[in-house]
């Protein structure tokens, strides 16, 4: 079993499909310089033996290795660090379970007692029903309360979905990664905004190009979590 599958397969996660990716998706607004050049600057992440997204982010890792695959490539440090946070960004930290909106903290306390304090445990935890009725009787958190929190965190594995992010599309309609996958984007982002409006988790607007590009993540994650 790979890396407990929390995030896409970095290995398995090939230059093509990337730079393919990058071509024909979204990209944040700051990440814009990445949608040019793009079939001339993988070429020479090719040509500097790159194969899939593992390398290249173990390439870039540093600061240090950064600055000089830049010397070696001749590609600026600029564009190094942007395609970094991007590549990263298959791979986002895990959200601690405190700082997801509507949980109650007496369940997040009694899962941090046995060992259970952000979304990977969780996930790593409570793949199938039965881990979920072993792990409701260890911490005394009811399975219903459980499955909504493995459901949060499901979706903060997405690269931008953080606590807020994930409790909206959840009240949204999106309980997993597999029904964010099957979403409507716009009426999804009609939805997110209008429980955010009446709500007041946040004062950012979420943009269809948020919705979008969360959509086109989440369908490069293994499903892996059994609900029934």
């Amino acid at each position: 079993m790979r890396a407990s599958q929390y995030h896409v397969d970095l290995e398995g996660f090939s230059l093509e499909k990337f730079r393919r990716n990058l071509e024909s998706g979204e990209v944040l607004p700051g990440r814009k310089v990445l949608k040019e050049k793009i079939p001339e600057r993988f070429q020479v992440l090719k040509a500097m033996g790159i194969t899939n997204l593992k390398e290249l982010m173990e390439a870039l890792k540093t600061k240090k290795r950064l600055e000089k695959f830049a010397q070696e490539s001749g590609l600026s440090q600029d564009y190094l660090v942007i395609l970094r946070r991007e590549a990263n960004s298959h791979a986002p930290n895990p959200v601690n379970l405190r700082a997801i909106p509507g949980v109650a903290p007496k369940h997040v306390e009694k899962l941090a007692a046995v060992g259970i304090k952000h979304t990977k445990h969780l996930f790593d935890r409570a793949k199938s029903g039965s881990d979920r009725a072993e792990l409701s009787g260890l911490a005394d958190v009811p399975e219903s309360d459980l499955l909504e929190l493995l459901k949060l965190s499901d979706l903060a594995r997405v690269s931008g979905v953080g606590p807020v992010f994930a409790r909206l599309l959840y009240e949204a309609g999106a309980h997993s990664l597999a029904e964010l996958v099957r979403c409507a984007p716009d009426e999804l982002c009609e939805r997110v905004n209008a429980i955010n409006q009446e709500k007041g988790y946040t004062q950012v607007t979420i943009s269809l190009r948020d919705i979008v590009y969360c959509v086109e993540i989440a369908r490069e994650l293994p499903k892996v979590i059994e609900y029934e």
